[in-house]
């Protein structure tokens, strides 16, 4: 990143903050940031997402300036793309001739997916998933006609996308779509003897459970998840945290502490490895597990450890890239940071939260985000109705896009 143009970049919102005469509150308002944060941006302690970025560039009528000068230091101009012309060309004469499959084009469908996930973090699921659905499609086409020894290799492709695309289903509130793209994964899994493909299959499937309250599900996925000792070990961190996690929603703490002690050690030992991971593994870094450890309190739903759910999850946020940050995935972190802070007792700092997940919500219309942050409102305005926050957050919630 460019440290001239970032100390640019606060220059100008400072500069451009004063002439429109609002205070940080002002165009927290407008930008639905939070003021502390934007008073960070301004002495360059912080450094946006261009997510935030847009927001900001909106809220101050700066017209693309303020924008252009974040992307210039940035080093992303356009953002995240899906793919290099040659892997799109490629591809398209793969589909017009899928007998012809190569390693060159099982590597170039490779490629596409990598760069998809790394877009869908800035522009979030709903935007990427068409694409997704073509992806899978075509690789599907090319494995009918794919023979050894690359048949196995597309068969890997078409069971990462069928994962992909059940996690981007279960993001977008379609769980039984999401169930049944997994239950496809799993079973390519299970046939090519592909032990991450699996695992990850049933993890997912496993988030699909916790998401219906399914506790004992959530712990019978996650022990078979976690069976096969060649997945690589930030994959067992992860379900580990995932085990603890279904223990806590049965409201068993001891159970729950020990699976977090044996998480944290598998974590320990990920982050000594990190640089063996997988690529398809680059958010699993310590801010990340900090986060998983922070929603496993947080799944208690209990006053007594809320505070501490609300910490944890609060510095994992803090601890992940600014690239990251501000990414549909981690808000949703960010919103059961915010029904932390209401279990504690704290309705300020819940309303900050809050208001920093909308202005995601916003960038990516995510309607799974909405209706959490419709559901964390309402809690908020039970305890707290006469609070001028809680009824300001209320009418930002009330313009967020709703499920179709």
């Amino acid at each position: 990143m460019d440290t001239d143009g970032r100390a640019g970049f606060a220059d100008l919102l400072r500069t451009l903050r004063a002439d429109a005469g609002l205070s940080l509150a002002d165009l927290g308002t407008a930008a639905h940031i939070a003021r502390g944060y934007i008073h960070h941006l301004e002495h360059g302690r912080r450094w946006p997402s261009r997510t935030f970025a847009q927001a900001l560039d909106r809220a101050l009528d700066a017209r693309g300036a303020l924008l252009d000068t974040w992307a210039a230091a940035d080093g992303r101009t356009h953002g995240p793309q899906p793919a290099n012309p040659d892997d799109q060309e490629r591809l398209a004469l793969a589909a017009h001739n899928p007998r012809r499959v190569d390693e060159a084009t099982v590597s170039a469908l490779g490629d596409v997916l990598a760069a998809t996930r790394r877009l869908e973090d800035s522009t979030g699921s709903t935007a990427v998933l068409p694409g997704v659905r073509h992806h899978l499609a075509l690789a599907r086409k090319l494995l009918t006609d794919a023979r050894p020894p690359v048949r196995d290799r597309v068969g890997a492709l078409t069971g990462e996308l069928h994962q992909y695309l059940g996690w981007l289903l279960t993001e977008t509130g379609h769980p039984e779509r999401a169930s049944a793209e997994l239950d496809a994964a799993l079973a390519i899994g299970v046939e090519l003897d592909d032990p991450d493909l699996t695992s990850l299959a049933l993890t997912f499937k496993g988030t699909l459970a916790w998401i219906r309250g399914d506790a004992h599900e959530v712990i019978a996925l996650s022990r078979a998840a976690g069976r096969d000792g060649r997945v690589f070990v930030t994959q067992h961190a992860y379900i580990a945290y995932q085990h603890a996690r279904g223990w806590a929603m049965g409201g068993d703490v001891t159970e729950m502490d020990r699976a977090l002690g044996r998480a944290d050690d598998l974590a320990a030992t990920a982050m000594a490895r990190q640089a063996e991971a997988p690529d398809g593994m680059y958010w699993h870094g310590a801010g990340f597990f900090t986060m998983q450890r922070g929603r496993t309190w947080h799944a208690l739903r209990d006053s007594r450890y809320a505070a501490r759910a609300a910490a944890e999850l609060t510095s994992g946020l803090c601890q992940l890239p600014d690239s990251e940050r501000d990414s549909e995935w981690a808000a949703s972190f960010t919103v059961a940071a915010a029904e932390s802070y209401a279990d504690a007792g704290d309705p300020a700092r819940a309303v900050d939260e809050a208001r920093r997940a909308i202005a995601v919500c916003r960038a990516t219309c995510s309607t799974q985000l909405a209706a959490s942050l419709r559901r964390i409102h309402a809690q908020l305005r039970e305890i707290w109705p006469t609070m001028p926050a809680v009824r300001e957050l209320g009418d930002e919630v009330r313009t967020l896009v709703r499920a179709r």
